[in-house]
């Protein structure tokens, strides 16, 4: 008989899990994800307003469906409003974020930690610790786990219904009906597909747990066969009712419009999911519609931590040694799910729609089966006395123990390194973001914040809105707003524009980006070897000049004239529209001369290079500094046509910049001299 203390140590670890899962998923609200600024914060809300009028039928948006997403967002809403109200925290945008977030990663905290009673019973208390810690630390399970969005979710929910029928598979193998493990296993899929349709994939692992549950006829025949399929039906009718009835319960669109609601889930299987991403995909560094089948065969590696990729390997190396003999009770739990994961792998690389977060599903698993390889691996180093070797040599006695610890370590250094930003995350052993920028689509949000901190920071980076092609991820973080990509088209508009990984690689819109090919970006958001983010300054517009340089620091992009003053203040208005091309170590002057048609000069002014704002030491390379001169006339010149000259130089040496151009020099006014432009005095 168990007792309460023992109860009370056997509650210890998964507490312990769950803790140590909570933190690593703490939300943060520092970035938005495109799907979180897009739909969810928003329907959620609507969600919340659509429940609590009693419009069930508005809880219906996508096929997904998202409700247990809708749940925990309105859940998030509820705790954000009671704890400002409270004034125990401040209304702040990246509270915000973090609070609605909190509730869904509790969710994947807490599946982890139910998940490892289940798995000690099926693998024992050594692989199904290591998993847990495996589990823990994998940085895609933990990046999406952050998050307010399915997929994580659905991960949790997924693994398991996939533990709890297998449990039910050992425990006993003849009365599904009656099993609390098997029905527990049909509510918990009733809740994944509450959140997304790939839970369906769980119903053929169901059928296979439940054949091999009942056990196949030693005299395969037609009457065996079909003895043995009817004996099937009752408790997979019992694992799909009680999927059936959460999927009723727990979405108000089900009591008012049953037959829409499950048509919009079918349709969205059969149509949107069957079709390409209409913003196009990327791979092997190509822009492509469908990635084709050995998309998730190469992205899945990728994200793996490489611990549990090397893990995977070993143990199916094992499984490859045992041959026929692999399929024993102490592994058949792990061949099942080797099963699934060969299973849903497969399935959605039929879809069309293809996204490295469609797979987070099976890593779960995969660390599950990381954990019986490393496992294995050590009974295999044992039973060849290679650790009593070690030991003898003066090697710590607890080499599970010290395991433990290196696992530990290994995930704590590799979170804290990575944080916050899990989702630029890459197999170093495969190269790491530098290669899966070249292989896979990346970028789903991050970072642009990191590129609206950057324009913030300028001294005019809050005077006008940013213009981007995300919008909604970009408008927290941006002081001014932000504006269509397209306003980079007048530039009176915007300043700043900035083009993000994800449009690039899938070549989205290609025509909005154009403008900015033709320029330098003045910064570039890096995370993690990943080039996010390209910043541009948008060049206010002028008369532009053939191609001009002074030296190797700075290019003349440009010029407008204003004459309109001249009579009422004698002076004339020069805007010139410089853009760096390094950065400078030291400060520079620029002259304008003017020139009569003798080649006389009669009027002149010698002024520092740049703005108060903007000298050329914090000049970055691409970065256009638009200077507004005032340029007096002499009281009696005389009428006529006269030439500008303009020039650059150093103010301690008086040596002039030397002058590469296109266009016609002005030698009277020196070397080095550009001639501007020709202007009429009146």
């Amino acid at each position: 008989m168990t007792g309460p203390g023992q109860v009370l140590r056997r509650a210890v670890t998964p507490v312990a899990l769950f803790v140590l899962a909570m933190a690593a998923r703490w939300p943060n609200g520092r970035f938005l994800t495109v799907d979180e600024a897009y739909h969810w914060i928003s329907l959620s809300r609507r969600f919340a307003t659509a429940v609590a009028t009693g419009n069930f039928a508005d809880t219906f948006y996508f096929g997904h469906p998202a409700v247990t997403t809708l749940w925990l967002g309105a859940l998030g809403h509820t705790i954000y409003q009671v704890l400002t109200v409270l004034e125990i925290i401040q209304e702040h945008p990246a509270t915000f974020y973090t609070v609605m977030r909190l509730p869904a990663a509790t969710i994947t905290a807490l599946a982890l930690a139910l998940a490892y009673p289940l798995l000690e019973r099926l693998t024992g208390r050594t692989i199904a610790l290591l998993a847990a810690l495996l589990w823990i630390g994998e940085p895609f399970l933990v990046a999406h786990s952050q998050l307010f969005h399915m997929d994580a979710t659905l991960t949790s929910l997924m693994t398991l219904s996939l533990l709890l029928m297998l449990v039910a598979l050992q425990s006993n193998t003849r009365s599904f009906v009656h099993s609390p493990w098997w029905i527990a296993s049909g509510l918990v899929a009733g809740l994944g597909l509450l959140t997304k349709s790939p839970a369906l994939l769980l119903a053929p692992l169901a059928g296979l747990v439940v054949l091999i549950g009942q056990g196949l006829p030693s005299t395969l025949t037609v009457r065996s066969a079909v003895i043995t399929m009817v004996r099937c039906i009752p408790p997979l009718a019992v694992w799909c009712g009680m999927a059936a009835l959460v999927w009723i319960a727990l979405w108000p669109a089900m009591w008012v419009r049953p037959l829409a609601t499950t048509w919009g889930v079918v349709s969205e299987i059969l149509f949107d999911g069957g079709a390409p991403h209409p913003w196009g995909n990327f791979f092997f560094g190509r822009a492509v519609a469908d990635p084709g089948p050995l998309f998730y065969l190469v992205a899945i590696p990728f994200r793996l931590a490489p611990w549990t990729l090397i893990g995977v390997l070993i143990w199916i190396s094992f499984i490859v040694r045992d041959g026929k003999d692999a399929w024993k009770d102490a592994s058949r739990p792990l061949l099942l799910l080797a099963v699934f994961v060969v299973l849903f792998v497969a399935a959605i690389s039929v879809m069309a729609k293809k996204f490295d977060r469609y797979a987070l599903p099976v890593f779960p698993a995969l660390t599950i089966l990381a954990a019986a390889g490393f496992s294995r691996g050590y009974d295999f180093l044992s039973k060849r006395g290679i650790i009593d070797a070690l030991r003898r040599f003066g090697a710590a006695h607890p080499w599970q123990s010290a395991g433990y610890v290196l696992v530990v370590t290994a995930v704590i250094t590799n979170l804290i390194w990575y944080h916050p930003y899990y989702l630029a995350y890459y197999n170093p052993l495969l190269g790491g973001g530098a290669v899966a920028r070249q292989v896979l689509p990346i970028g789903w949000g991050e970072g642009l914040e990191l590129a609206a901190a950057f324009i913030a920071a300028q001294p005019d980076g809050r005077d006008r809105p940013i213009a981007v092609f995300y919008q909604a991820v970009l408008s927290p973080f941006a002081p001014a707003g932000v504006a269509p990509l397209q306003a980079i088209q007048n530039p009176l508009r915007v300043d700043y524009a900035v083009a993000y990984i994800d449009q690039i690689q899938r070549n989205t819109r290609p025509e909005l980006h154009a403008p900015l090919r033709r320029l330098k970006p003045i910064h570039i958001v890096r995370i993690h070897g990943i080039d996010y983010a390209y910043i541009y300054q948008v060049p206010p517009p002028v008369t532009e000049v053939p191609d001009t340089d002074f030296g190797d620091m700075v290019r003349l992009h440009g010029y407008n004239l204003d004459t309109s003053a001249i009579g009422a203040s004698g002076a004339l208005t020069i805007t010139l529209v410089w853009q760096a091309l390094a950065q400078s170590d030291r400060d520079y002057m620029i002259f304008v001369h003017m020139m009569n048609d003798a080649g006389k000069r009669v009027a002149q002014v010698d002024v520092p290079l740049g703005t108060e704002h903007w000298r050329p030491q914090s000049w970055q390379p691409g970065r256009h500094v638009s200077m507004v001169q005032h340029f007096p006339l002499p009281p009696d010149l005389p009428a006529g046509t006269y030439r500008l000259a303009i020039g650059v130089y150093d103010p301690q040496t008086f040596s002039r910049l030397p002058l590469r151009t296109n266009g016609e020099r002005a030698d009277d006014a020196g070397q080095d001299a550009l001639l501007l432009t020709r202007v009429t005095i009146p």
